[in-house]
């Protein structure tokens, strides 16, 4: 599998070498965290912007009795919060739930970039807007969605992320999460969740250890939970393309 950012970035057929050449520029600063490591602090200033080009981290919001809310999970070729320089400070934490490695580089570069690289300034405001997409359907799914299918619809939309993103089809099955990390995402006691679990485990759509789901059958699980893939769009704007297409 090739790098998930390049990958995603030239799926868009809008940047030329020269882009490419910047963006390669923007990654020479990398860093390997472990697991379980605070890449952004809920409440703190954050001067860097990251991507992700190995490994998986959650966003969250802490509550005022320490319980949290998964708001959004970051995968490979994912831009963390590239907003959050923007404001004095972050309005929630990104930690790493695996291994990582993320390119990182200042804001003010980040503001030189989308200044002289009119495309790939494009490109990642595309990113951006496809953060804001799955963070609506992260609403829809908690606030309307009943419970298994809430659980089995997370899981369909993550595996097309990882598909989106370079991963093989095989690759793109094997999730490392588990029950704890998923009933903070939906708003599920554990218990609750360990009832969902054995539900889709049953009727054959995922198989689970520790830190690992296992999904068994996509077809079903996409039928089972009504996922429909189309805000998870792959391109720009046609329009967009004519304007900024390579010469």
């Amino acid at each position: 599998m090739s790098n998930g950012l390049i990958y995603r970035l030239e799926q868009l057929e809008i940047l030329n070498s020269e882009d490419f050449r910047i963006i390669d520029t923007l990654l020479v600063a990398q860093r390997d965290i472990p697991e379980h490591s605070f890449i952004i602090n809920e409440k703190h200033a954050q001067q860097y912007i990251h991507f992700v080009l190995k490994g998986w981290a959650i966003k969250y919001k802490t509550l005022e009795n320490g319980d949290r809310q998964i708001v959004n999970f970051v995968l490979p070729g994912d831009i963390i919060s590239i907003y959050s320089p923007i404001f004095l400070n972050a309005e929630h934490t990104v930690e790493s739930i695996t291994d990582m490695r993320l390119g990182y580089f200042s804001s003010g570069l980040l503001l030189e970039t989308m200044r002289n690289a009119p495309r790939l300034a494009v490109a990642l405001m595309w990113m951006a807007g496809q953060d804001e997409r799955v963070l609506e359907e992260q609403i829809v799914r908690v606030g309307r969605r009943r419970s298994t299918k809430r659980m089995a619809h997370l899981l369909a939309e993550l595996f097309r992320r990882q598909r989106l993103a370079g991963f093989s089809y095989e690759q793109a099955r094997l999730l490392p999460l588990n029950q704890l990390l998923l009933s903070d995402a939906l708003g599920l006691s554990h218990i609750h969740a360990h009832r969902v679990f054995r539900e889709l485990d049953k009727i054959g759509l995922i198989a689970r250890t520790h830190n690992t789901i296992e999904l068994l059958d996509i077809k079903s699980l996409v039928a089972f939970s009504d996922f429909d893939e189309s805000y998870l769009e792959a391109i720009v704007n046609p329009t967009m393309i004519k304007i900024l297409k390579p010469s």
